[in-house]
């Protein structure tokens, strides 16, 4: 009962820190993006992702360096008070009237918060056992998306009154409890065990996708729902752009409510469909739910694309993503060992989810120096890779080998 209870203590204690993390990516994430695209254009948005690739491998590269020359609670401490550093750099930037700031903190949004945020979940999965990790892993992702509810209403609220700016200097501050938060558990609690160096795989451990098929299953699912989260919101920010034309504040303030609004409602999925889901239902069903609803939202927003269909798609996209997906591919790490929690989910879920983008990205920019007019075809590519995400989660949900105990769980 007591091991229980400390696996019930660090989940509550990680799942604090994602709040105030999650709370400042609100202050950041409507706001970096509404900056770059009133300096360089809603067209360009594919052009900057397209460098996500880069950033981010140079980024986790880094990461993997620290964790092995400080180990994973001084990692997480480091990069926490680093990216607060580096935001508030960017708000003085802006404060300073520099436009070419804008891809700059557009990039690092897009990296620092699944950076911080697997960190948080690699040491939840380290800490409890699969049993527990049912149990709590849809009320984390709840307690986490607390902190991107209000952090998205505020951003509605105060975006027009403070401006967009400001919201960059509140996504640094947040950064200052999370990071205290985080040290105190691993302070309390213990790090988990480092293997000696001669059983390490690397500083990214990318030996270990040869050794376990579970881990490039995970790869693959993540690069393609990625892709759809791309076109999904380059369509959408496509949209919003011709709608609130010339006023700048109106759309962040929109935009804030629109994630604000989002996360209040991933809360119900959160805390209960998500454990409902999880106890009930057998792993490998969830995983084969998921994209079957993306089917159906994305199938109505190529009928009539407009700002609701395409919003709602979406939104329904990222509901699910924050709540139930999030809840269903965690408890795959829980059996595996510290580099595959620590490194190898790093790669996934860091590298894998920003190149997603990036990598779409990139060819969006090919084809758009063709003269192809991309835009056109972003609901058609989702569509398309949604089917192939269907596709891959067969090989991940079938009963065999070390999958097994995994996924059916």
């Amino acid at each position: 009962m007591n091991q229980t209870n400390a696996e019930y203590r660090v989940a509550a204690m990680m799942a604090a820190a994602a709040l105030f993390t999650l709370a400042g990516y609100e202050f950041i994430r409507s706001p970096a993006t509404v900056l770059f695209k009133n300096a360089y254009g809603a067209e360009n948005l594919p052009l900057v992702m397209a460098l996500m690739p880069v950033v981010v491998f140079a980024g986790v590269a880094l990461y993997g360096w620290i964790l092995t020359q400080l180990g994973p609670r001084r990692t997480l401490l480091v990069t926490s008070l680093g990216s607060a550093f580096m935001i508030f750099g960017c708000y003085l930037a802006l404060l300073g009237g520099s436009k070419a700031i804008t891809p700059v903190l557009f990039l690092f949004k897009e990296f620092y918060i699944v950076l911080l945020i697997e960190q948080y979940w690699s040491y939840i999965n380290s800490s409890v056992s699969p049993n527990t990790a049912r149990k709590v892993n849809g009320p984390v992702t709840g307690i986490a998306g607390i902190g991107g509810a209000v952090g998205g209403t505020l951003v509605g609220m105060s975006a027009q009154s403070l401006g967009t700016e400001t919201m960059i200097l509140l996504a640094a501050f947040a950064l200052i409890p999370a990071a205290l938060v985080s040290d105190v558990t691993y302070r309390l609690h213990g790090e988990p065990e480092i293997p000696p160096k001669q059983e390490s795989h690397g500083n990214l451990g990318l030996s270990l996708f040869k050794e376990n098929p579970l881990l490039l299953s995970l790869i693959a699912i993540v690069l393609s729902t990625q892709v759809i989260a791309a076109v999904l919101d380059f369509k959408f920010q496509e949209l919003l752009s011709v709608e609130f034309a010339g006023r700048q504040d109106a759309e962040t303030a929109f935009q804030g409510w629109f994630w604000g609004t989002l996360n209040t409602s991933v809360l119900a999925l959160q805390f209960i469909l998500a454990p409902l889901l999880m106890s009930f239902v057998a792993i490998r069903w969830i995983h084969l739910m998921m994209p079957l609803i993306h089917i159906t939202a994305i199938t109505l927003a190529i009928m009539e694309p407009n700002v609701l269909t395409v919003g709602t798609a979406f939104f329904l996209f990222k509901a699910f993503d924050y709540s139930i997906f999030r809840a269903a591919k965690e408890i795959l790490y829980v059996p595996l060992g510290f580099d595959e929690r620590y490194r190898a989910k790093e790669v996934i879920d860091v590298f894998g989810y920003r190149t997603g983008k990036g990598g779409s990205s990139v060819l969006i920019v090919l084809f758009q120096k063709a003269g192809v007019m991309m835009s056109n075809y972003y609901l058609a590519i989702g569509f398309a890779v949604t089917l192939l995400w269907l596709a891959l989660v067969f090989p991940l949900t079938q009963p065999r080998d070390t999958m097994d105990s995994s996924v059916q769980g």
